[in-house]
């Protein structure tokens, strides 16, 4: 059975990571803090509230060797997206990955699944049977972005 508490332990540890190497550099974030709040869908904002960041950590993922198509994330980010989108058309989202080590970036985009291009960048399943820290198996609904529209987190380093 998952130990949940390992679990969080781990994530809230490569969390802290991601977040000194961003704060490292110069980047398009500017200065990143932890969310006030732990159980907010996005791990990290920035100083003028303008950015929000999620990390996701994927450990058991070797992007180099990797047979998946894309990498995922729970719906419930993408609603918040859209919700605090509404309120403030400016603010940009991402979601960070570190697949053994390696950290690749996406960002959420404007015109929904699709890039400027019209090009499908994203696309909707259900995880079924997950143990999402409850003790008990539950259905979750994912994104799923594909391989091909994820980024090197290095693109946007200023």
């Amino acid at each position: 059975m998952r130990d949940i508490k390992k679990d969080l332990k781990i994530g809230k540890r490569e969390e802290l990571k991601t977040l000194i190497i961003l704060n490292s550099v110069d980047t398009i974030f500017g200065k990143l803090k932890e969310d006030e709040d732990q159980f907010a869908n996005f791990d990290f904002v920035s100083e003028d509230n303008k950015f929000h960041v999620e990390h996701k950590y994927r450990p058991d993922i070797n992007l180099e060797t990797c047979r998946f198509d894309s990498l995922y994330f729970d719906y419930v980010k993408y609603k918040r997206y859209k919700e605090l989108k509404k309120e403030d058309p400016e603010k940009r989202f991402f979601i960070i990955w570190n697949c053994s080590g390696k950290r690749v970036c996406w960002e959420f985009k404007p015109y929904l699944w699709e890039n400027k291009d019209g090009e499908v960048e994203m696309y909707f399943s259900k995880q079924f049977n997950q143990d999402r820290g409850n003790g008990y198996a539950q259905d979750t609904d994912m994104c799923n972005v594909f391989m091909e529209a994820i980024e090197p987190i290095e693109t946007y380093f200023t």
